[in-house]
């Protein structure tokens, strides 16, 4: 099972620490940044570990498409999210909300 609500907080996460940057132009990441948050890295010397490159590829896919639909993320593209790195991603204003929201939920367990 993907973990979809995992990956999306993170990737809402790390759009919404990019966004309180002002030496950013409005918050705007590419597929390769997005990738890097999300997918392991393999250590340069580190030949025997297997990362499962399709499972991460594929979360992040599902992830970017759900963030989309629920309006979370815009995107610079409106087409599929198979479009590559020319894509850039930035938060709604409806997606700073909902990353609020979680926030306070958390504060208040």
């Amino acid at each position: 099972m993907m973990q979809t609500e995992i990956a999306s907080q993170t990737i809402l996460a790390h759009l919404k620490s990019v966004s309180g940057d002002r030496n950013i132009n409005r918050s705007t990441v590419s597929m390769g940044q997005i990738k890097l948050w999300l997918v392991p890295q393999k250590a340069e010397h580190d030949s025997d570990y297997d990362i499962n490159q399709k499972y991460f590829e594929m979360l992040l896919r599902q992830s970017l498409s759900d963030l989309l639909e629920k309006g979370y993320i815009a995107s610079s593209v409106h087409d599929s999210v198979e479009d590559g790195d020319a894509r850039a991603f930035s938060l709604t204003q409806k997606g700073e909300k909902y990353i609020e929201e979680l926030a306070m939920g958390y504060e208040e367990q």
